[in-house]
């Protein structure tokens, strides 16, 4: 056992317990490490989404109508005078993937979130070995995204919106919102998260461990400059609240070495263990991707060892970060997808996969 294994912490989200049957239950230093085994994915396998044009970012993968399914956002290299759009790809193997074309894409006509529209699938199936099957509320499929009105990579202030669709992969389907769901001046904004709000999952609380139906993890920046992840609740998938007056994982605060934990995405073993795995940045520590459990939702147990994705500074094709993971359980394998990045001129930020065999 190595120092870090050893070493464990826990961040706390004030909330109620509804008759939580998690609440309480730890997270044991052994079962940290089963879960680090499990995620293992030490083959990389290099780009599989990459354009000469544009940077791309942030996958979600998902199954839907027996087909892989990959939507992701990209944003022209020349960012003064762009913004995030939302991309899909298609697989039969979660190996080799064909890009497809764009569902959500910046509409001057809309004033809120005309410029930037990064979006990220809801509701998938966050079981082990269940392939992030997407599911439906209300017969439609939802996608959260990241939404401006500013041309530029991530400007200040980013709001929260939702869209809805008949059809995942059909951009004509697409509903969005007419008004943000979470911005960083609602009243009930964080103390940490009143400047931009970032990356967001949704996963369905079947047990009602937070007394909703539906959670949403996000990451947000205040005016410190850091990100930490945050929860928000909703009953209906339109209408969200915030959840607790503090971050779920904040390794900054105290921390002047820390920059940014963030980009948050959930699995789930048949136990009612969650696994929710998320990226880091620090002065020290280009970015990487690592995980926390909880048995509730609310009280999470950080892993402290050997990231689960991180850069090499021998590999010039992933020199800079490898981080914002979505992974898939599937057929008894792990398929860690990431961002990696390059540094220096020319600089490359592409969608990268690792796996287990």
């Amino acid at each position: 056992m190595t120092d870090g294994e050893d070493r464990r912490k826990e961040t706390f989200m004030i909330g109620f317990n509804y008759g939580n049957p998690g609440a309480g239950k730890t997270v044991t230093p052994e079962r940290m490490r089963a879960v680090r085994a499990m995620l293992d994915a030490p083959v990389k396998r290099g780009a599989v989404m990459e354009f000469d044009d544009r940077y791309t970012d942030c996958p979600s993968v998902f199954r839907y109508d027996g087909r892989w399914i990959m939507t992701f956002i990209a944003i022209a290299k020349d960012t003064s005078v762009s913004g995030y759009e939302t991309h899909y790809a298609e697989s039969d193997d979660l190996l080799r993937w064909e890009y497809r074309g764009p569902l959500l894409r910046r509409d001057e006509r809309r004033v809120w979130d005309s410029k930037q529209i990064a979006g990220y699938a809801a509701l998938y199936d966050p079981a082990l070995d269940g392939g992030s099957r997407l599911t439906t509320h209300g017969g439609r499929y939802w996608m959260t995204y990241l939404a401006g009105a500013s041309d530029g990579y991530e400007p200040d202030p980013l709001l929260m919106g939702i869209a809805s669709a008949a059809d995942p992969t059909d951009p004509g389907t697409y509903v969005r919102c007419e008004r943000p769901i979470l911005t960083p001046q609602d009243g009930d904004a964080r103390y940490f998260e009143t400047r931009t709000l970032y990356k967001s999952t949704v996963v369905r609380d079947e047990e009602r461990l937070t007394g909703h139906p539906f959670v949403m993890f996000y990451n947000a920046k205040g005016y410190d400059g850091h990100e930490r992840i945050y929860a928000a609740v909703s009953d209906d998938m339109e209408r969200w609240i915030r959840y607790g007056d503090r971050p779920v994982i904040d390794d900054c605060t105290g921390d002047p070495d820390c920059l940014i934990t963030a980009d948050p995405m959930l699995l789930r073993e048949r136990d009612g263990l969650w696994i929710m795995n998320f990226m880091k940045c620090s002065k020290t520590h280009a970015a990487y991707d690592t995980f926390a459990c909880s048995y509730d939702l609310i009280h999470w147990t950080e892993w402290m060892g050997e990231p689960t994705a991180a850069p090499s500074k021998d590999d010039p094709a992933e020199n800079l970060y490898a981080h914002k993971p979505w992974i898939v359980s599937w057929e008894g394998h792990i398929y860690h997808f990431y961002c990696a990045c390059t540094a220096g001129p020319g600089g490359r930020r592409y969608i990268a996969l690792a796996t287990d065999f």
